[in-house]
């Protein structure tokens, strides 16, 4: 009986202080609300030409609170679609919002998948996703990674109470995704790899400057 007390009352304890963190949670993302500026990410880079885009239904849905959806491409080139998604509420997204789940629920096949390293984003390694996607012989290159607040972090958060801590110790839960893909083409999927580390490289700094620190 005793034993039964206590584990109940750190039930108790738990739960209140889980509520405790959500109230403060919620009182600082109020008073630290965070926006993106697309304004400064320029429409030419280092050679590479951009305009804008809509969201193409190849992805499903948008569930994004803003988007920057642009289409850059050099030369000749196949283009490089670039989407960078912000979320007020990041945690929500990161298990339905993903390439891929969204690919195949849109009828494409992942015919490769693995994670890569994107260089560096604020100081903080990248750590990406990245697929070969395919439907009916349309093969595109997809890679993607996230940003919780200011900083890179995993494709995926999983445990609610460690997303938890750091907005209670940040006062955020913002975040965003960003996505980088480019068809397959004659120059085969070496050329399409080539082709997205050239722009990831390019657009870093543009986005450093976008997202909210």
């Amino acid at each position: 009986m005793g034993n039964e007390r206590i584990r109940l009352m750190v039930l108790v304890a738990l739960f209140a202080a889980t509520f405790a963190a959500v109230q403060v949670t919620a009182r600082h993302h109020r008073q630290q609300r965070r926006q993106p500026n697309w304004e400064v990410v320029p429409y030419e880079v280092d050679g590479w030409s951009g305009f804008e885009s809509r969201f193409d239904p190849v992805y499903g849905g948008d569930p994004s609170d803003t988007r920057l959806l642009r289409v850059y491409r050099r030369g000749d080139q196949l283009p490089v679609i670039l989407y960078v998604g912000f979320f007020g509420e990041l945690a929500t997204i990161l298990d339905v919002h993903t390439p891929e789940l969204c690919y195949p629920a849109e009828g494409w096949e992942i015919l490769r998948s693995e994670k890569s390293s994107a260089g560096s984003f604020r100081g903080e390694q990248i750590q990406t996703k990245e697929i070969l996607v395919d439907k009916g012989g349309n093969r595109r290159l997809v890679v993607w990674w996230y940003n919780a607040g200011s900083h890179p972090t995993g494709t995926r958060i999983r445990n609610v109470y460690a997303m938890l801590a750091m907005s209670v110790i940040t006062g955020r839960t913002d975040g965003s995704m960003v996505r980088v893909e480019t068809p397959v083409g004659s120059d085969g999927e070496a050329g399409a790899k080539r082709r997205v580390d050239d722009f990831k490289k390019r657009i870093l700094a543009q986005l450093d400057k976008a997202l909210p620190l």
